[in-house]
């Protein structure tokens, strides 16, 4: 509550999820949580040793820093435009991480589709999947194909409709 005044405060830190050629895939702002010092935890991101619990804006959801690929103390990012950004004397696109993204573990990609602002924005890469259920798909091993028939006898042991009654040769009782 009175962290203003002890000096406290959380340092944040701009949440890196993948660095490509070009392009940054960029989660959001962040603050370092660990319950340690505020000074220790300055000093660990800028360093980019910083190994404890992050907690990104607008999310109370608390993630691993080993999750990500950087951690970037909010100074160090300089912002050029809406989708460029200045970082280690280097310019790079920005992509926007939805925040289905932040917890997985594989590569990301760029959506087909522009974020609303028109940048861009990532996703997971699944091409690895694809390729392997299509590699299955297309194989030649044989298939064995069976009848349903043996499926109709196991039905019927399961079906608790009541059998219908059989015409009785007696008089119905009063």
């Amino acid at each position: 509550m009175f962290d203003w005044i002890t000096g406290r405060k959380p340092p944040p830190a701009w949440v890196i999820k993948q660095c490509d050629s070009e392009l940054l895939h960029l989660c959001g702002r962040a603050i370092a949580t660990d319950p340690g010092s505020a000074r220790k935890r300055r000093k660990a991101l800028a360093e980019g040793a910083y190994q404890g619990p992050i907690r990104i804006e607008h999310s109370s959801t608390e993630l691993s820093a080993e999750l990500f690929a950087a951690l970037i103390p909010i100074d160090d990012l300089e912002w050029l435009d809406q989708s460029r950004v200045r970082w280690q004397d280097r310019r790079w696109w920005v992509a926007w991480v939805p925040k289905r993204c932040w917890a997985y573990r594989g590569p990301l990609t760029l959506d087909k589709t522009a974020g609303p602002d028109g940048g861009f924005v990532s996703t997971e890469d699944v091409s690895a999947i694809r390729a392997k259920a299509s590699a299955h798909a297309a194989s030649d091993t044989p298939r064995q194909w069976l009848g349903l028939e043996a499926l109709v006898d196991e039905q019927r042991r399961f079906d608790h409709t009541p059998i219908p009654p059989r015409a009785s040769t007696h008089p119905p009782r009063r």
